[in-house]
């Protein structure tokens, strides 16, 4: 009865992130609404509209991913690797939409910005790559390191996952730290978790096999989204 009134939270980290692109759709069309009505002068007003929301919503997450990285120490110590291996699933392949579509948004996003600004410009923007570009790299890097951060309450259980599998000898010291190395890096970190789930417990079969199609639809309409955008230009 524990494990599931606890579990919630893994649930909510993972239910909060994937509802991030509508939700931030939805919030897009308020505020542009809601500007539109607000006079000029109001400024203080027109900022608690436009960062309120976000600060509240990212705060909720932040705050719902320390309490899971937290639990993960707890059901270590309580020695239930079953447990420990369903909450790292739970995290690792519920957000794979959360990434598949992040990772699209963003590709699609600074594409057409840069692809905007080189047309708009006449390719004269391209003089004025020196000073263009190291913008575009800091906010290419914002966006993966943000992003970054929403895999570690993951990568924790991961991490309590793989101490567990080092504990009961089924791998070795030096196999043990290149699971925990991968557990922090985008892709290697799910199949790693299902490798793990897989042949060292036998967890989640079913649902590694469809992760796994997953990931080749993504990577194929990954494919076909880059020859598409290549030939509109």
């Amino acid at each position: 009865m524990e494990n599931r009134k606890s579990r919630k939270s893994t649930f909510l980290y993972v239910i909060l992130l994937t509802l991030c692109v509508p939700l931030a759709y939805v919030y897009l069309i308020l505020v542009t609404g809601l500007l539109d009505k607000i006079q000029e002068r109001h400024i203080g007003l027109t900022l608690m509209i436009v960062f309120l929301p976000l600060f509240f919503y990212w705060g909720l997450v932040a705050v719902v991913g320390i309490i899971n990285i937290g639990q993960s120490f707890k059901i270590y110590k309580t020695g239930n690797p079953i447990e420990c291996v369903n909450r790292m699933l739970i995290h690792k392949y519920g957000l794979v939409v959360f990434f598949c579509v992040n990772f699209l948004v963003l590709f699609i996003y600074y594409f057409f910005i840069s692809m905007a600004v080189l047309v708009g410009s006449r390719g004269a923007a391209i003089i004025f790559a020196p000073v263009l570009l190291p913008w575009l790299i800091v906010a290419v890097v914002f966006s993966v390191g943000a992003t970054w951060l929403a895999i570690l309450p993951g990568s924790f259980y991961g991490i309590q996952v793989i101490r567990m599998t080092y504990k009961s000898g089924k791998i070795g010291f030096a196999e043990a730290v290149v699971h925990t190395v991968f557990q922090f890096f985008f892709l290697f970190d799910v199949l790693d978790a299902m490798y793990l789930a897989t042949e060292k417990w036998g967890r989640g079969k079913k649902s590694s096999a469809i992760i796994g199609c997953v990931y080749l639809f993504a990577v194929f309409a990954t494919i076909y989204l880059i020859i598409k955008m290549k030939s509109m230009f």
